[in-house]
């Protein structure tokens, strides 16, 4: 009566995602959804910050606001923080850009499958949480969605290079 280290992987991924929903849903019912999309924003904003720290360690790559890391070192480090939820993502590095896409994110088909695809604001959680990401690894950087899944694309993408603050 073992698991495969797959399945264990499975139970990893489908906790994270439970765990924030069983947390947003108690946090709804006691003090309304605003709040609870208020507190869940600023949750997703330090756990981006936590992990990031994290995985610069493991790469041995320095996080340095004020010398930051190059658009493909930016690029790796989007696409690990997102694939941890088992998020399918890849970027391209074109120039001065990152085409960043989202191909299947585990929050958006979780949403879908709870029904609640239309009461969470995606696009406005992606430009608050990712926006502060990117600051925090360099202030310079944005992004513009030219995307969604929540529009009805088959993908999301994103648009990253220097001086975009939309």
């Amino acid at each position: 009566m073992d698991l495969s280290s797959e399945q264990i992987q499975q139970l990893r991924l489908g906790a994270l995602t439970a765990i924030d929903g069983l947390w947003y849903m108690a946090v709804e019912r006691k003090f309304g959804f605003d709040t609870a999309l208020e507190l869940d924003l600023e949750v997703w904003k330090d756990y981006g910050i936590v992990i990031l720290k994290r995985i610069s360690r493991m790469l041995g790559i320095t996080i340095d606001p004020a010398d930051p890391p190059d658009l493909s070192t930016i690029n790796r480090l989007l696409e690990i923080v997102c694939g941890i939820d088992g998020t399918q993502c890849d970027g391209t590095v074109q120039g001065d850009e990152i085409v960043f896409r989202v191909h299947r994110c585990s929050w958006w088909d979780n949403l879908n499958r709870s029904g609640r695809e239309s009461h969470v604001p995606c696009e406005f959680v992606d430009n608050t949480i990712f926006r502060h990401w990117l600051e925090a690894i360099d202030p310079d950087v944005g992004f513009e969605i030219t995307h969604s899944l929540p529009r009805g694309d088959d993908h999301c993408e994103w648009v990253i290079r220097k001086g975009i603050k939309a």
